[in-house]
């Protein structure tokens, strides 16, 4: 008896995967951790199935099982991967390792983790061929140079020669995607494959998956959180929630007619599906289970808005509804809710305690007394490209890169300063100057009026109290020696701050960012993303700073931990009065907690103003490309969304005259030869463009 939570409908014939019952265990110290629980859904032929759910909900671990690289610790207690007819968990290594690259090839998260740093891509592209014995080296080159150029990196036969350090992320990424697609396997699977891109290179990866996809006929599974690259990318969609499937369907049924309560849940929690301005996001309450003792009934219970009695001991049936399968008790039964789903403009989760009405930007107005709690200024930060005896050698007079380049912005207390730009734009080194672990060339830094640029550090240490720093990597930035109580209380010991009941503001802080108590006695491996996040929430908040620059605060979060992390930032920066400046590349994010933004290229500001008014009608052309080029949760909006195309240009051969004309659809010969200067549109608001798009 076929399992109804595996039919999906799509194309005709026998499907090219299907999973039966897959059922993983790990086996730690703690005991055993019951990853996958009798996971079953299939992959038609020449379709894209993607397979999303927050972290610890199984997914990744569906793809590693697929390829046969589950580690040493895993079991697979029961079921099948059928793959052409198959069954993958008979086969022994050397049939595995056959099939891996050939059959089955795989698109990493991390391209620059994935590829070989001392090895050329012509090397590695020939190094994937080598079951090829019928074919030459010319052969093989001239094929590898056949798919980079089809997944469009610009004169392919130079670049064959180049090492992945000589590749932008973007160009990392397409590279992974032609070595994948190599030996035109059946099936390709890709793990996040956007999640650390901008939002530009992020649709023309989409664009480029998509192409692949009709001109190659390949059957392609995703695996993410980013629910706009699911939308406008995929065929079919399998939700997953901890370790179970809980619902199926074409990519159309899942987006508009969710009948999961996690599925619904899910989606209106992702900013970008949410049009009016609100400081406050929606959040799932709780958090993922613990696997090594799953519920016992619906695996969602904990956290469903709608749980009956009934949810907390019985297994849900399957309920199948046209192409969609969806495991839930409100859908069948003498439980069964006639009324559900409701449309889809009615909310089912909340923002948690402390809800703020949506805020409208009409009602917003920069502060236009007093002092600000930021000032820079025409700041300037340049960077040595070579030392001063090669620099001779070689007759180069000037042996630095412009980072950052004129820049001047302002923030004031409780206010919101959002940073945009792609990947080298210079927003992160801004924010590392601005807390003088930078030195910059020129210009003024203040802070509350006093100058602090290239401050000494025995000066500035005092100072540090009251600037705090969010590091993009939230478990990388915390020390893997000390525990969660000790990273906690570190800044008291820095700055010697006497006193104080250390293990008192250990559990303050640890209640203030809303993280478990328990947890004080943990290591920063044994966090999840969200929960590291909120221990750097914590550090930074120590010693009650006035500023804090986050640098990528939501980077790798599921949309509901986004949510919780900057709603309790909101509900901070009211307490508190906190000043932020956020640094990041996710604008549905941006747009609903930032009052202003600043878009940075090549290390200018080219925009500045009110962020909704920015958002409505973006002046610049490279802002207009940022806001259109974000993957609509929708699949309905499928049009192509690659607003510009190409790749940032190196700062070392900065282009003559405006920054992005090289990449610009609207210039014109004035913008080839003269670099334009900051316009005033009014209300704050300003343009660096000799052609704005709009006005005020």
């Amino acid at each position: 008896m076929v399992d109804p939570m595996r039919k999906m409908e799509a194309g005709s014939g026998e499907p090219l995967l299907d999973v039966r019952g897959l059922t993983v265990e790990f086996a730690t110290a703690r005991g055993r951790v019951k990853a996958l629980r009798n996971v079953s859904f299939q992959v038609p032929r020449r379709r894209i199935v993607g397979v999303v759910g927050e972290s610890g909900s199984g997914k990744s671990t569906v793809l590693w099982s697929i390829l046969g690289l589950l580690s040493s610790n895993a079991r697979v207690t029961n079921g099948e991967i059928l793959f052409q007819a198959r069954d993958l968990l008979t086969l022994d290594e050397n049939a595995r390792r056959a099939l891996r690259g050939e059959e089955a090839s795989v698109v990493f998260q991390d391209p620059m983790t994935s590829q070989v740093p001392v090895l050329t891509y012509g090397r590695q592209m020939l190094d994937i061929l080598y079951r090829r014995r019928n074919q030459t080296v010319a052969q093989k080159r001239a094929l590898a140079v056949e798919l980079m150029k089809k997944v469009g990196i610009p004169d392919p036969a130079a670049r064959l020669d180049q090492y992945p350090h000589h590749f932008s992320g973007g160009m990392r990424q397409r590279a992974a995607i032609a070595m994948a697609m190599l030996t035109d396997p059946a099936l390709l699977l890709a793990d996040e494959p956007t999640t650390a891109l901008d939002v530009t290179m992020e649709a023309q990866i989409i664009h480029l998956l998509r192409r692949l996809q009709e001109e190659l006929d390949a059957t392609i599974v995703i695996v993410s959180h980013n629910l706009g690259l699911i939308a406008q990318l995929c065929d079919d969609v399998v939700v997953m929630y901890a370790g179970e499937v809980v619902e199926s369907g074409d990519v159309s049924q899942i987006f508009h007619r969710a009948r999961h309560p996690y599925t619904r849940a899910l989606l209106e929690c992702d900013p970008a599906r949410i049009e009016q301005r609100s400081r406050k996001l929606p959040v799932i309450p709780g958090n993922v289970p613990d696997l090594v003792d799953p519920p016992r009934g619906c695996v969602f219970s904990p956290r469903c808005q709608r749980v009956m009695d009934v949810c907390h001991d019985v297994v849900p049936p399957d309920v199948k509804e046209g192409a969609g399968v969806a495991r839930c008790h409100l859908l069948s039964g003498s439980h069964a809710d006639p009324a559900w789903p409701p449309p889809a403009d009615v909310a089912t989760v909340g923002t948690g305690e402390g809800v703020e009405k949506a805020v409208d930007i009409e009602d917003y107005r920069v502060a236009d007394s007093g002092q600000p709690l930021l000032d820079v200024s025409r700041l300037n930060v340049r960077f040595r490209t070579l030392s001063t005896v090669r620099a001779k050698l070689r007759g180069v007079t000037d042996p630095f890169v412009d980072a950052v380049l004129d820049v001047s912005l302002d923030l004031r207390a409780g206010e919101t300063v959002g940073l945009v730009g792609e990947s080298g734009s210079g927003k992160t080194t801004l924010g590392l100057t601005i807390l003088n672990l930078v030195n910059a060339a020129g210009g003024s830094v203040k802070f509350e009026g006093r100058e602090i640029n290239n401050m000494s550090e025995r000066r500035f240490k005092p100072l540090r109290r009251d600037m705090a720093m969010m590091f993009q990597d939230p478990v990388g930035s915390l020390s893997p020696r000390k525990t969660v109580r000790a990273l906690i209380v570190e800044p008291f010991q820095i700055h010697d701050v006497r006193g104080v009941d250390l293990d008192q503001e250990a559990g303050r802080l640890c209640d203030l960012v809303r993280l478990p108590r328990a947890f004080l006695s943990r290591h920063p491996h044994e966090l999840s993303g969200g929960q590291a996040r909120r221990v750097g929430v914590a550090r930074a908040l120590a010693l009650h700073p006035k500023l804090i620059a986050a640098d990528e605060p939501t980077a790798g979060l599921d949309v509901s931990v986004q949510g919780e992390i900057l709603n309790l930032m909101a509900d901070l920066q009211r307490e508190h009065g906190l000043g932020y400046l956020i640094i990041t590349h996710n604008l549905p994010v941006v747009r609903h907690i930032s009052d202003r933004l600043a878009i940075m290229y090549l290390g200018r500001i080219v925009e500045l103003g009110a962020s909704e008014k920015i958002f409505r009608a973006p002046a610049h052309p490279y802002t207009d490309a940022l806001v259109r080029g974000v993957p609509r949760p929708d699949p309905d909006s499928r049009e192509v969304r690659v607003a510009i195309t190409g790749e940032v240009p190196s700062l070392l051969n900065r282009p003559r005259g405006c920054d992005f004309h090289t990449r610009c659809p609207y210039a014109q010969e004035r913008c080839r030869e003269e670099e334009p200067g900051a316009t005033e549109l009014g209300e704050g608001r300003r343009v660096r463009c000799h052609f704005p798009l709009h006005g005020v």
